[in-house]
């Protein structure tokens, strides 16, 4: 029971940072979204964020599946940070960084489709084909 409501407030949480990102973006402030996407992607990987920013998508993916079980809920929100992110980075130029984070993102959720269903699956297809 304790586990699952800090898990749900580690994805409240992780949803309110993707939704400041969004916002950052849409205002032109890329460096302010890659300050919190890396804030997301330490919270949702519950690690320090240069541990976090230094794995591969396969790391990524393989932290969420902790004792054999991935976790598609967190795989899902930490695609859709990585995403931003990604946009991010090339709103600001970086391109071989938003490449990377591309790649990262679609590795952690490939990771996790074989798991999902229903609302969750649909959102990860979508996120998938956005990520192409």
């Amino acid at each position: 029971m304790y586990e699952r409501d800090y898990i749900m407030r580690l994805i409240t949480q992780a949803g309110a940072m993707l939704k400041s990102m969004v916002h950052a973006l849409r205002e032109h402030r890329p460096d302010d979204a890659l300050e919190t996407a890396r804030d997301a992607v330490a919270a949702l990987v519950e690690t320090d964020p240069e541990l976090a920013d230094a794995m591969t998508g396969a790391g990524l993916a393989t932290f969420l599946a902790a004792g054999g079980v991935t976790d598609v809920l967190r795989s899902r929100m930490l695609g859709e940070v990585l995403a931003v992110r990604a946009d991010a980075y090339a709103a600001s130029g970086r391109m071989g960084a938003a490449s990377r984070e591309r790649a990262r993102a679609r590795a952690v959720l490939e990771a996790a489709r074989p798991y999902a269903d229903g609302e969750e699956a649909e959102r990860i297809d979508s996120l998938l084909e956005q990520l192409g």
